[in-house]
């Protein structure tokens, strides 16, 4: 999709990619003009340098188009075919010491490192007993329809989690949907904390009241992670650009 304003001709993708979206945290100010510029080089190709050139009524505009693309919203899916591959989601009781590690370890700069945990949460299914899956494209990705499957990690197996492996096929995951990765995220933190919780008070070492008050606060939170908008902030660009508009007519 190409976006016209003024003298200027961009390619606006359809979605944000995890590549791109890392590319807009690496601004830190507090510059809300400078902040844009990050934000629109990053989504469009655009060199930073090049868009500083631009008028402010440009950057403004361009702005205003690109904000659905730079609010991607969250979704969970666990089963979904990319580059011709069918990737499985890593139930977090499947996990390996390994995993763990590596995850802990990744998640201390996700601005950073984003393509990486997916390359961790999201791996080659192996085997499968689901009998003629059908998929709906999203964001150029084909999302498994399991409808009818009541524990759909009971369905499937993923390739063994191994960290080489992982640094081969991080570097393909800056081209994964943002949106996909951020609900698949929300999905692990809770589901991590429910198991974990269930996993102390199992053992005794949690009461059982303080047990299922921590059960019900990460179900809601479960609950809210399956579908778009639960769970982790993805930086609205909406507050800046309103914040933009106001600095312009003052």
């Amino acid at each position: 999709m190409a976006t016209k304003t003024k003298e200027l001709q961009l390619s606006i993708p359809d979605y944000l990619t995890i590549g791109q979206y890392m590319e807009t945290k690496k601004y830190n100010g507090e510059s809300n003009w400078e902040r844009a510029v990050h934000v629109i080089a990053a989504i469009t190709g655009t060199d930073v340098e090049e868009v500083k050139l631009w008028t402010v009524e440009s950057i403004t505009k361009v702005y205003k188009h690109i904000q659905d693309v730079a609010n991607p919203g969250q979704e969970f899916h666990s089963i979904l075919e990319w580059n011709g591959q069918m990737y499985g989601y890593a139930h977090v009781k499947s996990f390996s010491l390994g995993e763990y590690i590596d995850l802990e370890n990744l998640c201390k700069d996700l601005d950073n490192n984003l393509h990486k945990v997916a390359a961790i949460l999201y791996r080659p299914i192996t085997k499968h007993r689901f009998n003629g899956l059908k998929f709906l494209v999203k964001q150029s990705i084909k999302v498994a329809n399991k409808s009818g499957v009541e524990n759909v990690f009971d369905y499937y197996d993923i390739e063994k989690y191994s960290s080489e492996t992982r640094k081969e096929r991080e570097i393909q995951f800056k081209e994964f949907p943002v949106s996909i990765i951020l609900g698949a995220l929300s999905f692990f933190l809770s589901t991590a904390s429910l198991y974990l919780t269930n996993i102390a008070y199992s053992e005794g070492r949690l009461k059982e009241k303080t047990a299922k008050r921590t059960e019900k606060t990460l179900l809601t939170s479960l609950s809210q992670s399956i579908g778009v908008g639960g769970g982790l902030s993805t930086h609205s660009v909406n507050p800046i650009y309103y914040q933009l508009m106001d600095q312009k007519v003052s």
